[in-house]
């Protein structure tokens, strides 16, 4: 385990203008739609997220568009298809410029955990050590502290 990332809830300001801000849970189902993100491997859309008082809490929103990787689920956002949650230093740049708008910041999704997997049946080559000593300064700026 390297540590966890902050996720957020993200809207464009032309989404927002069409839609309305989502203020609660709730408001989601009602009146809002999502970009669908789906893993190769599944098929199947993930659920939104959030945290009520420290309990994760899911529920499945209607989506315009699903895409199945963070490249298109940012740009789709930013096209006003929906809402998204992504982790926050993917989109802080976005976040500054205007570009989207966080919301719901009161129901966050729980952080999403960070770590570096490798067989254990053989011992850490050098060349692993260093890749992953690598990965986690890369990292350490956008984890929790």
């Amino acid at each position: 385990p390297l540590g966890k990332v902050l996720l957020v809830n993200c809207a464009s300001p032309a989404y927002l203008a069409e839609f309305g801000v989502p203020t609660q849970p709730c408001d989601l189902q009602n009146r809002h739609v999502c970009i669908g993100y789906s893993t190769s491997a599944g098929g199947q859309e993930t659920a939104w997220e959030y945290c009520v008082d420290g309990t994760a809490q899911a529920v499945m929103m209607p989506s315009r568009v699903v895409v199945n990787n963070a490249e298109s689920y940012i740009a789709g956002c930013c096209a006003g298809l929906g809402l998204i949650q992504v982790p926050l230093f993917d989109v802080q740049h976005l976040l500054d410029s205007g570009e989207l708008v966080e919301v719901m910041t009161a129901y966050r999704p729980a952080p999403m955990c960070v770590s570096a997997l490798y067989p254990t049946r053989r011992q850490r080559s050098r060349r692993l050590g260093a890749f992953i000593d690598w990965f986690a300064a890369l990292m350490a700026p956008h984890l929790e502290p």
